[in-house]
């Protein structure tokens, strides 16, 4: 199993069970280190795909074709694709950044909580 079928395993073993917020940390570094490493892997596919495609140059079947441009239009998709990766993971960071500032009253809330009980009954916990 490579890094990025465990990678999907551990985003998707990860509940929103208990406490939250360390199980939306948890899931956000998850995902973008699943992010990163789809990226990564496009970038060395769209460079090895541009470079295998541009030694085509010459083949008989294909004379009179720009082959340099064809290749560059081709490997666009897979850096395309690329970008793609590398915005999951700056929403992955805005998920997180999001639930922070909607909930962080009541997570400073949380910490100056005296040790007098919970009130609170709910199926999560801040």
């Amino acid at each position: 199993m490579g890094t990025g079928q465990q990678r999907l395993d551990e985003i998707a073993a990860i509940e929103f069970h208990g406490k939250v917020p360390a199980q939306i940390t948890a899931y956000t570094v998850a995902t973008q280190l699943f992010a990163h490493d789809v990226a990564r892997e496009l970038n060395h596919a769209e460079a090895a795909a541009e470079s295998a495609m541009t030694q085509l140059k010459g083949h008989p079947l294909l004379l009179g074709i720009d082959i340099r441009a064809r290749a560059w239009r081709v490997a666009r998709h897979l850096r395309e694709a690329k970008e793609l990766a590398e915005g999951i993971s700056a929403e992955a960071v805005k998920f997180n950044l999001q639930f922070r500032q909607e909930f962080l009253e009541a997570l400073q809330a949380l910490e100056q909580r005296s040790a007098k009980g919970k009130d609170y009954k709910g199926k999560v916990e801040l």
